[in-house]
């Protein structure tokens, strides 16, 4: 039977595991919406708004969001996602790919996130308002 008093420390290494890898993700997913010049880049510590993050980051409609939450759905969504995340950092499209793989994913993500800033597509800037300028008259 389970003795409730006994404790191999496997608990407490395990949760040391989980939470250190909470923040590597949060962190890195946070550095990332640094780059790609999100408003709040703090959602990458919460759970829900994360993903939101994902879609804007990636600029896809919000619908994208309700594709997250399909089974089996979800996995093409967010294989699609991150392609465009890697692609707004500046780096290759499979850069987004290797996110869905076990254990890679901690390089993938590594790689976007501390890696330097090369965009590799023209963000939309504003387009400047003409001024009214008077007009020569001779």
């Amino acid at each position: 039977m389970y003795d409730p008093a006994y404790n191999s420390g496997f608990d407490t290494v395990s949760w040391v595991i989980m939470i250190g890898m909470y923040l590597y993700f949060g962190y890195a997913q946070y550095r990332i919406a640094q780059k790609t010049g999100h408003t709040s880049p703090w959602w990458s510590y919460v759970p829900i708004l994360n993903v939101v993050q994902w879609v804007q980051m990636a600029n896809r409609p919000m619908w994208w969001f309700v594709l997250c939450l399909v089974p089996f759905i979800n996995i093409i969504a967010f294989a699609v996602l991150w392609s465009d995340i890697a692609k707004a950092v500046g780096k290759p499209g499979i850069w987004g790919f290797v996110m869905l793989l076990p254990l890679l994913n901690f390089i993938g993500i590594g790689v976007l996130a501390f890696s330097a800033y090369t965009p590799t597509q023209q963000r939309v800037q504003p387009t400047p308002q003409p001024q009214n300028q008077p007009e020569n008259v001779a």
